[in-house]
């Protein structure tokens, strides 16, 4: 529930970058080698430059890659005139290896898929499989692990499919803790009607909004209400549920812990900076943060 919990205000914060120009790729210097380079290697009577096959295969362009190559002279301009390191296109400079946009946050997203597998097992070594929940919490696992999933391919290449996905991975998370919290104040036997009905009015609405991305418009400002509206609910609900049953049930405390935890890790992504060694920023640190939290949740 981790990232279902901050998502909200994470993906607004990223995905409005992504739709502004940023100060590094509106100079002058980055626009003039772009020119440079995309009339010297990327135009149609240009055959001198191939691109490599993983880059290919990555779904790099020519274009793309003469943007990559312009950004790092651009870069030592800035800092040398005492600007500071800029984004480009809303995201920080990061070294690409071996196509990989962005090394680090994709395997610390790996790495919190890897907890939540690990986690599972965990829990179904100790927890009977006839308890009220049990299959609660392995479509949780299941849910969680495709959103992790859709991060580090995201992180991998950010192309509008990716990036949709990325969105709907992180919404699904959030949407499926918001039922998950529905279903622990209304009902104590999960897989009744009234839980199927739950079930199916948030299904239909995560459908319904999934088309919407799709296939009609990728609308930001609506996309920001949804996700803080979501993310509200599932912060307060679940704490206000814990403050309920703290004294009735024991494991309740992991949970406030594992809330307030989520709630100060998403302080890393406040603190926006240039990434260290070009590798690691803010986002790929709240990834790492995030990982081992699960432990708290599954036991």
């Amino acid at each position: 529930m981790e990232r279902a919990l901050t998502v909200f205000s994470i993906i607004c914060i990223n995905h409005a970058k992504n739709i502004m120009a940023s100060t590094g790729d509106r100079s002058q210097m980055f626009y003039t080698c772009l020119q440079k380079c995309l009339k010297t290697n990327c135009s149609e009577s240009t055959i001198s430059y191939e691109l490599p096959l993983h880059l290919k295969l990555l779904q790099w362009t020519c274009s793309d890659d003469c943007k990559y190559y312009c950004m790092w002279p651009t870069v030592d301009w800035f800092v040398d005139a005492g600007i500071g390191v800029q984004q480009f296109y809303g995201k920080w400079p990061f070294i690409r290896f071996l196509g990989i946009q962005e090394p680090a946050a994709m395997l610390f997203s790996l790495l919190n898929m890897a907890c939540h597998l690990i986690m599972i097992r965990e829990f179904r070594k100790k927890v009977n499989h006839k308890t009220p929940y049990y299959l609660i919490t392995h479509l949780y696992c299941l849910v969680c692990c495709q959103g992790w999933l859709w991060s580090a391919i995201f992180h991998v290449r950010d192309v509008r499919f990716t990036e949709i996905m990325d969105y709907l991975g992180a919404l699904s998370m959030v949407m499926f803790s918001l039922y998950h919290f529905l279903i622990r104040i209304t009902t104590t036997a999960p897989g009744d009607s009234l839980s199927l009905c739950l079930g199916f009015i948030v299904g239909s609405y995560f459908v319904y909004h999934g088309y919407t991305v799709f296939f009609i418009r990728m609308d930001y400002g609506y996309n920001m209400i949804i996700n803080i509206a979501f993310g509200a609910i599932n912060i307060v609900g679940w704490l206000l549920w814990c403050w309920r049953h703290s004294k009735q049930r024991p494991y309740v405390k992991q949970c406030a812990l594992f809330t307030s935890l989520v709630a100060v890790t998403t302080l890393l992504e406040i603190g926006d900076f240039p990434p260290i060694f070009w590798v690691i920023d803010a986002h790929a640190l709240w990834h790492l943060a995030t990982s081992p939290l699960p432990i708290l949740w599954y036991r």
